[in-house]
């Protein structure tokens, strides 16, 4: 590729367009259904002058390489993670974009709007922290190139606004917080007995790993504050056209249709750590069977005609979680989060 001010296009990361990232986040998907990504960018030179690239680092200044074993999980691979989730981060930005004028070609309340745009600037957040750790981990500055070129389209159509949001947001975004939720734990695991010797964090410097599950805990409270947002704007469109909140149900949130997204995100990276997996999937079935728009038209119809479905709880599986995990806190966060749209319309 060529310089994009002073700045080197880096190859394409290798197994592009899987998730088996730390946090994808939301998708940036244009109006064929194409999953857009940026391609990241490094800086030629030590301390090289390209603003654009560097921009978008976070503010703990560059340092010297960490130090992993050379018998454990190599620099360039963890470092290479971290520049895909930061890829994926950034492309949640414009995700968040171009939410916000489906939701307001659709004539969506002004809360869903605002809570859109504050979701795009968590985003601008999360895309600076991931740059800043995948380029201490490398040893050089990452940044991202510009987006690939695209087309979008916007109609007054909830049909179409009802499964977008579904897939990117409900389903996506939502196992984007749980992703970061199983790496603190992983994380804190390592802190606690150690590492084992070819894992993926073995030899990473403490203070750095620290650092790391800080930021991950932050980024996966701020995705279950994004899935509350997908969930409550699905169950405002649930309250305003059935046919589309149907459809949404039947392309996307058909039971074994989540499953089956859950086995694909998660069956490889956790496939050595059952029990992890076991509470993950009680977290993750425990937060879709709380949602609104995951029941019957007949279990929505309460009363005086609302459709709102007040402290539907999932015991069984909620009972499955430590209560002072952050699993738990996540599940609690998204479930009351979603709902704000059902009080405010049953109190109104």
């Amino acid at each position: 590729g060529g310089d994009l001010d002073g700045y080197a296009e880096v190859p394409p990361l290798r197994d592009e367009g899987k998730c088996a990232v730390i946090v994808c986040g939301r998708p940036f998907v244009d109006s064929k259904g194409n999953s857009l990504l940026a391609s990241p960018f490094s800086s030629e030179q030590c301390g090289g002058g390209g603003g654009g690239v560097s921009s978008w680092l976070g503010e703990t200044a560059l340092q010297a390489p960490v130090v992993i074993e050379s018998n454990s999980t190599s620099q360039n691979e963890l470092g290479e993670e971290w520049t895909k989730s930061a890829l994926g981060e950034h492309a949640s930005v414009a995700s968040f974009a171009a939410f916000s004028i489906a939701l307001m070609s659709n004539q969506a309340p002004s809360h869903l709007v605002e809570d859109s745009l504050k979701a795009a600037l968590d985003e601008v957040r999360h895309t600076k922290t991931s740059f800043d750790i995948a380029s201490k981990l490398l040893g050089k500055e990452l940044g991202p190139g510009p987006l690939p070129p695209s087309s979008h389209e916007f109609h007054h159509d909830l049909t179409a606004l009802a499964l977008s949001v579904a897939k990117e947001g409900c389903v996506d975004e939502t196992l984007s917080a749980l992703a970061a939720a199983a790496d603190v734990e992983l994380i804190d695991e390592v802190l606690k007995h150690g590492a084992v010797r070819g894992t993926k964090y073995a030899g990473v410097d403490h203070e750095l790993l620290i650092w790391i599950r800080n930021e991950l805990h932050s980024i996966s409270v701020d995705e279950s504050n994004h899935s509350a947002l997908a969930w409550r704007t699905l169950n405002w469109v649930c309250t305003v056209d059935t046919g589309a909140c149907d459809a949404a149900k039947r392309s996307v949130l058909d039971k074994q249709k989540l499953n089956k997204a859950f086995q694909l995100r998660f069956s490889r990276s956790l496939e050595g750590n059952p029990e992890l997996m076991e509470r993950m999937m009680a977290a993750w079935v425990s937060i879709y069977t709380n949602q609104n728009a995951f029941h019957s038209s007949v279990e929505l119809h309460g009363v005086l005609g609302s459709t709102c479905v007040y402290d539907v709880v999932d015991k069984e599986n909620g009972d499955d979680l430590p209560e002072e995990s952050l699993l738990s806190l996540l599940v609690e966060n998204v479930s009351r989060s979603s709902q704000v749209e059902c009080r405010i319309r049953a109190v109104a």
